[in-house]
């Protein structure tokens, strides 16, 4: 009883996805009617809203101009059910109050010079069209700007992120937004960015001493100018600390034929100290690839690759020319700052296993390596998997024996994902020894 009533003054009213569910529109527009009828609070935090507004937009309108005359200062209005995109007029959202705005199917209309957005944030605009004059329009008034999320829209053909007095701006991410053929960022206080999408014209004025985070997933850079968009990438990177990428950001860096010449590209990245690298399904990325990267980051301090759905169909190219290379090229290597090492979907193939002797040797002061197996593996793992690895060799799984062998003191942990089981095998001791596998 002395909470029945706490809603009358509830500052946080999230109607959003997760409300909505199992629910019709007429009881969603009964509650809210109710809520905004009865509610006696002097102030609202956020007003989250997802609905169908097609012929209530009025009613969807008036329950956003409540929440704003009680100083709502995070919005977010989803209105993906719809046909048509939800209509909003610059005086519905152009007060002072609103700190975070985000936008789901909805058209904006901002005059060239808002009023009262001086406070925002905070802005994610989602599956809508935001053409470069509003990005512009919003760079130019709303100077307390942190954070930029463009997500699968439209009619961004040429973005342009040029910061000028916003002295907070951090974060930047674009994903999707099939019209986008060119980015260019002038952005001194960038820290993050993602970019998710075909590889698209980046280019960057003056240097990012602050760009800390980057995440690129694109598919497969098939062209030429692709691979030189990727290559030239890179050079913008120099900064960053944390990178993630997919195994297709690789393959545009991978040796290419120059003048009749076959040559790697030459960068350093001295300031990275962790890579989350995810292997496309669709990438011919091998274990060279993979070793010619983290060998340009001298400092590196940690190794994540994310294996699930992936196979190395290394081929003819691998078996005849990069297996060389890669084992030439890992003679003299040393990975001097490398701590920990983890690889998610782990199936014991022969070119994964070639990266984790790398790891184990190469790596003077490895602390940890975690070897973690698929969730739709079936094979139990032991004994049984020892025996398929080494099946021409007499049941004998020379290659994992070996591994452990040159692992010193490393924590070798198997991680099998379908059972929660963690494995950890004795140094110096054969895999296929029961006696050798605990669990815990």
């Amino acid at each position: 009883m002395r909470f029945r009533n706490s809603w009358f003054i509830n500052r946080k009213l999230h109607f959003d996805e997760d409300f909505a569910k199992g629910r019709g529109r007429e009881e969603i527009m009964w509650i809210l009617n109710s809520v905004f009828r009865h509610h006696l609070g002097s102030k609202i935090d956020s007003f989250r809203l997802y609905f169908n507004h097609d012929g209530m937009e009025s009613k969807a309108e008036s329950w956003i101009r409540k929440s704003v005359k009680k100083g709502v200062e995070e919005l977010d209005l989803d209105f993906r059910q719809g046909k048509e995109p939800f209509q909003i007029v610059s005086d519905l959202i152009d007060v002072e109050s609103i700190r975070v705005l985000k936008l789901s199917f909805c058209e904006l209309h901002l005059p060239l010079k808002p009023k009262d957005l001086c406070s925002l944030n905070t802005l994610v605009l989602r599956k809508m069209s935001a053409s470069e004059g509003l990005i512009q329009t919003v760079f130019a008034n709303c100077l307390l700007l942190e954070n930029l999320e463009l997500l699968h829209c439209s009619k961004v053909f040429h973005l342009k992120i040029s910061t000028g007095k916003l002295k907070r701006f951090r974060e930047l991410k674009v994903v999707d937004c099939s019209d986008l053929s060119s980015i260019h960022i002038s952005a001194p206080t960038l820290r993050s960015f993602f970019y998710h999408g075909y590889f698209s014209k980046l280019s960057f004025n003056g240097s990012l001493p602050q760009l800390k985070d980057v995440i690129l997933c694109c598919p497969p850079a098939r062209s030429c100018l692709e691979m030189v968009r990727t290559r030239n990438l890179l050079l913008n990177l120099v900064h960053v600390a944390c990178l993630t990428v997919s195994s297709t950001f690789l393959e545009g860096l991978s040796q290419k034929y120059e003048k009749g010449d076959l040559r790697a590209m030459q960068f350093s990245l001295g300031n990275m100290k962790e890579l989350h690298l995810i292997m496309d399904a669709t990438s011919f990325c091998n274990p060279h690839d993979i070793s010619s990267f983290i060998r340009n980051c001298p400092c590196i301090e940690k190794v994540f690759i994310d294996l699930n759905n992936f196979s190395f169909g290394c081929g003819y190219y691998w078996e005849f020319h990069a297996k060389k290379k890669f084992q030439e090229d890992s003679q003299p290597l040393k990975f001097e700052f490398l701590k920990y090492v983890k690889l998610k979907g782990f199936k014991f193939e022969r070119p994964e296993l070639e990266l984790v002797r790398l790891f184990l040797e190469k790596a003077i002061i490895l602390e940890n390596l975690a070897l973690i197996t698929p969730k739709t593996r079936h094979m139990q793992f032991g004994h049984v998997d020892a025996q398929f690895i080494g099946r021409n060799q007499g049941g004998k799984c020379r290659d994992i024996s070996a591994i452990y062998r040159v692992s010193g003191g490393v924590d070798t942990i198997f991680h099998e994902e379908k059972s929660e089981g963690r494995y950890f095998c004795k140094y110096r001791q054969n895999i296929d020894d029961v006696s050798a596998i605990y669990r815990f």
